[in-house]
């Protein structure tokens, strides 16, 4: 196999995102895994929405590869601005035009199903197995190094790791891919992955949630994350997310394979975040991603340590993403939700406490963020005045939340949740119309309120991206976690760094003045 064909159709999972600015770790795992075996190897990597600008030259190249792997999984039900995942009708016309290939599915939806958005069920790997030579359920530099050393036969595509030797060579080998990535040298944020699995896997996790389905969380060491990012940096990366694990605080603790809610190591976090601005001292990002509001809740002086060793370090703009998913105690309890209510209102201030100083670039340092989600087992009419009342406690205690995402449920294959579908369509149906109605009050009385709060009228955003253009509207984000939608009212080319004046504010935006 000498040429090679990646086509990203981008991933999103609780725990990492691949979609625009974003790139996922696959697509470095995969190719590090291949120039591990075949230096020489030629690996082309495409996003599906370069494929759909350009199908006739996507094509061409993909007949004359010896090998077309697709990565696929939007696990998250969510919206974006930087690119439109891959459906899975464009799926389905890609393998029929490509039947005739070695056509290898990897990412999430290989082991979890194609995920079609909320409220639905994710397409069965069942339904896939016909368009695929080989559909990897393990990790893909496991798979991918067997395959190249001993063909489709022998190769196992149900491995998965016991520990981070092949995927941290991998890591490195492959981070060059990265230059084919349209967003690079622009805003391209590449995430950065610390521990796979979740360490509630021991009582089974949330009922929704893939990552317990991996099992024991594996580790990488403080070293070999380093030295990754060293290596991105090398090749001109400038902003990085820690955010490929599900809880970021409880990274190197020693309890994090035998207890549901780890003690955090401090001392670690600060070895790799220090080791970060060590060999990377001009990343222009440093953010991070999730965070368990059980593990705050639990160990508070640890957390406390935690945080602010992350301030120390990270850029301003930061979020730490809670999953929470509802303050209904029933909710909480029929799915084995990470926390209870009193233990997020915990986490929210102690994150407030910390993190909601201004920087350099006119935001706090790291506030929480808050999804909510709904058709899960044990909603009722109540769960909806419940979430309700304790985001009117959030208000009227003055703390601050960056964003509150308000979604329905996806199912997905091999999650407990899986086995209670019925009850989950029963939910969202009976509510659809009550779930309207409390998303567009959240929206009016909720989101534009806290922004308001978060961002002013008249703060100054400067070292923003332009992401879309029109005719009179632009609009442009920070490279970051959850970055603020600024619209400005003015056409400015796509990529070009602007800073612009907070005037006037919506639910999930900002208009604002460039200058």
């Amino acid at each position: 196999m000498n040429k090679i064909l990646i086509i990203d159709g981008y991933t999103d999972e609780p725990a990492g995102l691949g979609v625009p600015p974003y790139i996922n770790v696959y697509p470095r795992l995969i190719a590090g895994a291949v120039w591990s075996v075949k230096k020489d190897a030629s690996i082309t990597y495409w996003t599906v929405d370069q494929y759909r600008r350009n199908p006739s030259g996507f094509f061409k190249q993909a007949m004359e590869s010896d090998l077309v792997v697709v990565i696929a999984g939007m696990e998250v039900p969510g919206r974006y601005i930087g690119g439109k995942p891959m459906s899975f009708k464009e799926l389905e016309y890609l393998a029929i035009r490509l039947r005739n290939k070695d056509l290898v599915l990897t990412g999430p939806a290989a082991r979890f199903g194609f995920g079609t958005g909320g409220g639905a069920s994710a397409y069965s790997t069942r339904l896939l197995k016909r368009y695929f030579k080989e559909i990897v359920i393990g990790d893909v530099e496991l798979y991918f190094k067997e395959l190249l050393t001993m063909g489709f036969e022998k190769a196992d595509p149900r491995r998965l790791r016991e520990d981070y030797s092949t995927a941290d060579e991998a890591f490195l080998k492959g981070s060059k891919i990265v230059r084919q990535h349209p967003n690079f040298g622009r805003n391209l944020i590449v995430e950065i992955e610390t521990f796979r699995g979740c360490p509630r896997w021991i009582t089974g996790g949330c009922s929704f949630c893939i990552e317990p389905r991996y099992g024991r969380p594996v580790t990488r060491t403080p070293e070999s994350i380093i030295r990754e990012i060293g290596e991105l940096y090398s090749l001109g990366v400038r902003h990085v997310r820690i955010g490929k694990q599900p809880d970021i605080l409880v990274y190197g603790s020693r309890q994090i394979e035998s207890e549901e809610f780890p003690k955090p190591s401090p001392e670690t976090l600060e070895k790799v975040f220090k080791g970060i601005r060590n060999t990377a001292p001009g990343l222009r990002t440093i953010h991070i991603d999730n965070v368990n509001p059980g593990t705050i809740a639990k160990h508070p002086e640890e957390s406390l340590k935690a945080l602010k060793i992350i301030l120390n370090y990270h850029t301003p703009g930061d979020v730490a993403a809670l999953g929470v998913e509802s303050f209904d105690e029933k909710v909480i309890k029929s799915n084995n939700l990470k926390a209870a209510p009193d233990e997020v209102m915990e986490a929210l201030r102690l994150i407030n406490r910390v993190g909601r100083v201004k920087g350099w670039n006119g935001l706090p340092h790291l506030l929480p963020g808050i999804n909510l989600l709904y058709g899960l087992p044990g909603e009722t009419r109540e769960t909806f005045r419940i979430n309700e009342e304790f985001l009117n406690k959030i208000m009227q205690e003055g703390l601050l939340v960056r964003r509150l995402n308000i979604r329905k449920v996806s199912i997905l294959e091999n999650t407990p949740l899986c086995l209670r579908s019925r009850q989950v369509y029963a939910n969202l149906a009976k509510h659809e119309q009550l779930y309207r109605v409390h998303r567009v009050r959240v929206m009016r009385l909720f989101d534009r309120e806290m922004l308001k709060k978060v961002v002013p009228e008249g703060v100054l955003l400067p070292y923003l991206y332009v992401e879309k253009s029109g005719k009179r509207m632009s609009l442009a984000r920070f490279p970051g976690s959850y970055p603020i939608a600024v619209k400005l009212n003015s056409s400015l080319p796509k990529f070009s760094i602007v800073s612009g004046i907070v005037r006037k504010h919506s639910s999930k935006s900002v208009l604002a003045e460039p200058i």
